[in-house]
């Protein structure tokens, strides 16, 4: 069975798209208009052992109509997430820096993030797009997902935040039995 999605999204007049495969290999062909994001949907990619390819054009917008489109693309590709194993957690260090990750495809979009960065850019990006991100990838995905982190480099911080975000996705989105995943029988 294909565990394949696609999505496109608007947010504030910036829109994004979307395509991803759960059972892919880690290839990933980004364009989000930040040289930093793309690099670290390039280790989300990888690390999880994911195919995604996604775009985004637009003003200051874009991020967020991005994560959203990446989120949607996820839950397209889950289906009624039938057989997944549902939760999914990962710690990631990168030499200073910690990101510990766990999430629940329940349905129920939140974001719990604990951690703070030091400074406002890394290189290209505003660190303060990092939430609004998840957030709607959150959103999309229709998954709770909480993060811990912490380190002296933001660089580093936010990579393990993001590997660490790749290895729980695949763990929680890995087939393990039959049925939803649920004491209700849907998510």
């Amino acid at each position: 069975m294909m565990r394949k999605g696609e999505a496109n999204a608007k947010f504030q007049g910036s829109k994004a798209c979307a395509s991803l495969d759960l059972d892919g290999s880690g290839k990933a062909d980004i364009c989000s208009g930040s040289g930093f994001l793309d690099h670290m949907l390039h280790a989300f990619a990888r690390t999880g052992r994911l195919d995604l390819e996604a775009r985004a054009e637009g003003g200051f917008y874009r991020i967020e109509a991005l994560g959203e489109a990446i989120g949607l693309a996820l839950d397209s590709a889950l289906k009624d997430r039938s057989g997944i194993r549902r939760y999914g957690s990962a710690a990631v260090p990168m030499d200073e820096a910690l990101a510990e990750v766990a999430l629940d495809f329940s349905g129920r979009p939140y974001l719990v993030f604990a951690g703070e960065f030091g400074g406002e850019r890394i290189g290209d990006f505003e660190v303060q797009q990092i939430r609004p991100f998840l957030e709607l990838l959150c959103n999309g995905a229709r998954l709770t997902l909480h993060i811990r982190s912490y380190g002296e480099n933001d660089h580093h911080q936010t990579e393990s935040i993001f590997k660490a975000l790749g290895l729980a996705v695949r763990q929680a989105a890995s087939k393990e039995g039959e049925g939803v995943p649920s004491t209700k029988g849907v998510i």
